[in-house]
């Protein structure tokens, strides 16, 4: 069975590492420690490095059940699991969460943007610039959006040189008494956590464009170990800035730390931070469309261009929709909600479904019938 594309549409396995680090990190970033703090409070910290954890094992399962799959991806293996009607419509529940995690990262961006920079610009203007510029680059193919997700990678990482300034007025005692929290806090602390490593659901589409994808696990757990880590080191420093109540009353404590840097010539350095993070959602975005005209395309039969046109036009109907903080703060919710099914019900729930095919079957799975 061919679980890959012809070779002059995949990309070489290591950049697997950039594709899915860049799909795990958005805007999440900006408000994480306040929300994480609601349980393991000071030692949130730790309830990170737990959920981190457990993408390791997610990832571990991706690679199993798509190593079954006859084409490499989630449309095909819910064909050959489910027959063609309900695995086509299987994929299009997939395809409905994807507009859901486009819809809130740039619905979320598009907040900061008009609350922080453009106060007079209608959120349908920045809603479709970004738009726009997102299909641009998924008109260029996979190849395109992989070279996207490197640079998009390497340059927000020179930021974190700025951590400096925040922590030279940090509290270290911040953090003291360590580890006094029950299980329970923990547990709801991982819990919120999760949507910081929402992304990887899509190595389901695009791992069949990965070169020798049978070999390349070992950079998906890297990637997974380089958001972590990331995730840790941010969410350190803004514990040792901000005590307890004043996370819980700051809305985006990783942007606030941007405006106690102040340079001679650069005075409001809190605009670059703002820009900077267009680099940090633009990866997402377009793994997720490009994702989402994949699925169109496969199942309602379109050809590429026309699905990803239909796919941006039904996305900016929606944003153009959600308006104000309350309703943000909902959509986050339910793509928490969703995506926390999909990592850690839905996945499993193919992993063992598979296992239990290939027990029966002695290795192979049932394909099903296109007739169905």
């Amino acid at each position: 069975m061919n679980k890959q594309v012809s070779e002059n549409l995949t990309v070489s396995s290591f950049y697997l590492w950039f594709v899915l680090h860049g799909t795990q990190t958005g805007i999440a970033m900006l408000n994480f420690p306040g929300k994480i703090i609601l349980g393991a409070e000071r030692d949130a910290w730790m309830s990170i490095l737990i959920t981190g954890l457990s993408i390791h094992l997610v990832v571990w399962m991706i690679f199993f059940v798509l190593n079954h799959a006859e084409q490499g991806d989630i449309i095909s293996l819910h064909r050959q699991l489910f027959g063609k009607w309900l695995g086509n419509l299987l994929t299009l529940g997939f395809y409905g969460y994807t507009l859901l995690f486009i819809s809130t990262e740039i619905r979320s961006y598009v907040e900061v943007l008009h609350v922080w920079v453009f106060q007079w610009s209608p959120p349908w203007e920045l809603t479709c610039i970004i738009l726009l510029t997102s299909i641009y680059f998924v008109t260029g193919g996979f190849r395109v959006i992989t070279g996207i997700c490197l640079w998009c990678v390497i340059i927000p990482s020179l930021m974190l040189i700025t951590l400096y300034f925040p922590m030279k007025y940090a509290h270290w005692n911040n953090f003291l008494p360590i580890l006094t929290h029950n299980i329970a806090d923990y547990t709801e602390s991982a819990h919120r956590a999760v949507p910081l490593f929402l992304g990887i659901e899509f190595l389901l589409l695009y791992y069949p464009y990965i070169k020798n994808n049978k070999k390349a696990q070992k950079w998906a757990h890297v990637a997974a170990a380089h958001t972590t880590m990331l995730y840790m080191v941010f969410a350190c420093v803004v514990f040792a800035y901000f005590n307890i109540v004043e996370l819980k009353h700051t809305i985006w404590p990783t942007l606030i730390l941007s405006k106690i840097i102040r340079f001679p010539f650069f005075e409001r350095f809190d605009y670059l931070y703002v820009f900077n993070w267009f680099l940090i959602i633009l990866p997402r975005i377009c793994i997720a469309l490009w994702g989402g005209t994949q699925m169109l395309r496969k199942t309602a039969r379109l050809k590429a261009r026309p699905a990803l046109w239909l796919t941006g036009i039904l996305l900016f109907i929606i944003i153009v929709q959600l308006k104000g903080p309350l309703t943000i703060d909902r959509l986050d919710a339910l793509l928490a909600s969703s995506g926390t099914i999909l990592l850690y019900g839905y996945i499993p729930l193919l992993a063992i479904w598979v296992s239990i095919i290939r027990l029966f079957k002695r290795g192979s799975l049932s394909a099903g019938n296109d007739s169905d």
